[in-house]
């Protein structure tokens, strides 16, 4: 998670730098919608930091300026079912997602989302779901948890079996996160799960087609952009809520000041990330099973 932090700071300051020196696509408000995705609705540390914990007092007021906005929430199976022309897309929309599967998405999100009538969507890591605290480990969902936000009206979807770059794994390690994760959650819920989140938001054309070849009919990435009627179901753009961002940043969002629509396809540094990603992982594989000879040639 520290290294997600990093990642999107670094991000977010090349995307002010841009900003300096080219225009900003700026299409009319009511063609950017924007899709915020949560990870922990509390005052507690999550993956050893406080950062993506938003505090319960701060979601309270975001929600409510949703409301006040006159905003239409969906959740990403209804708001995917527009962008394929299934379906009308409403005045106003916006999504709310949440990654991951923390138990305060029920303790703290959910009443307030029910008090707001607002919509929204879970994305679960599946192999931490219904897991005992151990040691400093984060506090997850249990099954009866996810029970109640479906019966509230959440959709849940998936986030990969065991959360891991998926860009970075050999095919079938993908394919067995992405399928794995859809069939353990369908097994607990009695429902078909029809939306992915993409780990860390990390994709790529492979793995956006094993999305589709697994049976999902949409998939979340981050981008920390505005989505739009034209986005791609299958990589649609999110913006990343902190601890930071107060109800004055969220109005920007809402209304499209200062943040980007999202992009077709992959930029450059996406694909430059992702190369420096798997050269690394090579070179960590590498080492690891050197450093595990020395320790035991110390021990023996």
């Amino acid at each position: 998670m520290v290294e997600a932090v990093r990642a999107v700071r670094a991000v977010r300051a090349v995307r002010a730098k841009e900003h300096m020196t080219e225009e900003v696509d700026m299409q009319p408000t009511t063609s950017r919608i924007p899709v915020l995705c949560y990870h922990s609705i509390g005052n507690e540390e999550r993956d050893g930091t406080l950062h993506w914990s938003v505090a319960p007092a701060m979601f309270d007021e975001q929600m409510a300026l949703l409301v006040a906005r006159g905003r239409t929430p969906l959740t990403v199976s209804d708001y995917a079912a527009t962008l394929q022309n299934r379906s009308s897309l409403p005045p106003r929309p916006v999504l709310v997602t949440f990654d991951d599967g923390f138990d305060d998405l029920a303790t703290a999100a959910l009443p307030i989302l029910r008090k707001h009538g607002i919509a929204a969507t879970a994305f679960l890591i599946s192999s931490r779901i219904g897991t005992p605290k151990r040691g400093h480990g984060d506090p997850m969902l249990d099954w009866d948890q996810v029970a109640e936000l479906r019966t509230a009206g959440m959709e849940i979807g998936s986030h990969s079996h065991t959360h891991r770059a998926l860009d970075t794994l050999t095919r079938a390690d993908a394919m067995d996160e992405i399928r794995r994760s859809k069939e353990a959650i369908e097994d607990q819920v009695q429902q078909p799960v029809a939306s992915f989140a993409y780990p860390y938001g990390y994709h790529s054309a492979t793995v956006r087609r094993q999305v589709i070849e697994a049976g999902y009919t949409s998939a979340c990435a981050v981008k920390n952009a505005l989505s739009h009627p034209a986005d791609d179901a299958f990589a649609i753009a999110r913006i990343l809520i902190d601890r930071t961002m107060g109800v004055d940043t969220i109005d920007g969002i809402i209304d499209g000041r200062d943040w980007p629509t999202a992009w077709s396809g992959e930029r450059l540094r996406t694909r430059g990330w992702r190369a420096y990603r798997r050269v690394r992982g090579v070179v960590r594989s590498a080492e690891r099973p050197s450093a595990e000879a020395d320790h035991h040639a110390v021990s023996s």
